[in-house]
């Protein structure tokens, strides 16, 4: 054990006793007699307790934790105090003591009082240390991007952070809206409280609105007891709602409630509950679109709409991909190697060719990979996944070199071409052929006569 205990009492016997007895049961011990020394062992030394008489010659007690809170607020003080009355010690806690001890006690009581004391020193350093590691996650400097696009989010983002606005982050899969969403609560003020993330496509349809707005007990079969919901864990911080184009009509007219007078009832509950919180939704959907569909209310979605904040696809800001490479490298790379890896040409070239259908997400998956295969080599077309090394033989037909040609077969060129394509279509949607028409740009029927063409071209081949 190497806790560091300072006592300060101005009673010799009482503290050199105490003295010794801590420093049997393996704790660092040093004791003065007035509070003038004990402030400048405190300045001068880092001690995780300070153990100290509410009434001292000179300096008193309480002035002397005033002082130590005002150097170093993270400090444990107890106070000792051998007058029969709580006043003091009530007192004493109120300008941030720990704990108090009466006199006359026993070694093990203070004991017990110490290790209470450290256990919460340490407890509370732990949830520092994850407040700010979580807090680094979603700093403005890892929203990557110097795109006009990215340069655009980063601007709203910072302007709504300090507000209490509704906002509403529009985006693919995989573009980063949770991040989008944790900037703007860690850089509000309610930073210091609850960030609760709820997914609702994830959650089952039957228990969403328990799990969004809680249960009374015996509400249904299975409450068993009364279970707070997320709303209610997230009062006085934020609440994101991702994937909010999932929650069902219904239970949209509670949230729009929610919204409009910050008050619900848990499910099975009579009692109105009241609500401070900011509410953050994502949607991968067109809610406008949803709206003209009957299948999301359109007064729930001028609620939500009052900040849009559209992140664009990978796709349409492919300048930002080395950035985002060299984001992810420093990320993946062993804190123990000198240099990141270099990214080859090639490698590069594909990774730029490449339209990125899970977006970052995807992104930052390839980068995993290609680390975990790099070994000192660098990051090679090798080290990529083996679908992104075949976009490369499509990126060299679409880009043909044709300086050293002198014939050329055009007829041969477009069928290959067009095959390309269609196989590229056919990736992009799963073999829909009427998602492959409309992004080709083609009637039906025009595809399908370029299907069985391009099948019996194969044949002839073959």
């Amino acid at each position: 054990m190497n806790s560091k205990v300072l006592i300060v009492d101005d009673e010799k016997l009482m503290r050199i006793s105490l003295e010794s007895q801590l420093k049997k049961e393996g704790y660092q011990v040093k004791s003065v007699g007035n509070a003038a020394d004990g402030l400048r062992l405190v300045k001068s030394e880092e001690y995780d307790v300070v153990v100290t008489d509410l009434r001292l010659g000179g300096v008193s007690g309480m002035d002397f934790l005033k002082e130590i809170k005002k150097f170093n607020a993270e400090i444990i003080v107890v106070i000792m105090t051998a007058y029969g009355t709580l006043e003091g010690a009530v007192l004493a806690i109120k300008e941030g003591a720990y704990d108090y001890i009466s006199k006359p006690f026993s070694t093990e009581e203070l004991i017990i009082k110490l290790q209470r004391a450290l256990l919460h020193k340490n407890t509370t350093a732990e949830v520092t240390r994850l407040r700010k590691e979580i807090q680094a996650e979603f700093e403005y400097y890892n929203i990557i991007g110097d795109s006009e696009a990215m340069k655009k989010v980063q601007e709203n983002v910072k302007s709504v952070s300090g507000r209490d606005t509704t906002v509403l982050i529009q985006g693919e899969s995989g573009t980063g809206k949770e991040k989008i969403a944790g900037a703007i609560h860690y850089h509000s003020a309610r930073r210091t409280c609850p960030f609760i993330r709820v997914s609702c496509a994830a959650l089952n349809r039957e228990i969403l609105e328990s799990e969004l707005f809680g249960h009374e007990r015996g509400a249904f079969t299975g409450a068993v007891k009364t279970r707070r919901g997320r709303f209610e864990l997230a009062n006085a911080g934020s609440i994101f709602l991702d994937d909010v184009d999932d929650i069902p009509l219904d239970m949209q007219v509670k949230l729009l409630r929610v919204l409009q007078e910050r008050t619900f009832e848990r499910v099975g509950g009579e009692e109105t509950l009241s609500l401070d919180v900011r509410v953050i939704c994502a949607t991968k959907k067109d809610l406008l679109e949803l709206v003209k569909e009957g299948r999301f209310r359109e007064d729930l979605f001028y609620r939500l709409n009052v900040v849009p904040i559209h992140i664009p696809p990978l796709r349409e800001r492919k300048e930002d991909i080395p950035l985002l490479i060299n984001y992810f490298l420093k990320k993946f790379v062993s804190q123990h190697e000198d240099a990141l890896p270099d990214v080859a040409p090639e490698a590069m070239s594909v990774l730029l060719a490449y339209d990125w259908p899970g977006n970052v997400r995807e992104l930052e998956n390839v980068i995993e990979h290609a680390v975990a295969f790099s070994e000192l080599k660098g990051i090679s077309l090798e080290t990529l996944p083996a679908y992104l090394r075949r976009v490369e033989k499509r990126a060299d037909l679409l880009s043909m070199d044709l300086s050293c040609r002198q014939t050329i077969n055009l007829q041969d060129v477009l069928t290959e071409v067009e095959k390309k394509l269609v196989q590229w279509a056919h990736q992009k949607t799963n073999g829909n052929q009427v998602k492959m028409a409309e992004i080709l740009g083609i009637p039906r029927t025009t595809l399908r006569n370029r299907l069985i063409k391009l099948q019996g071209c194969s044949n002839e081949k073959d």
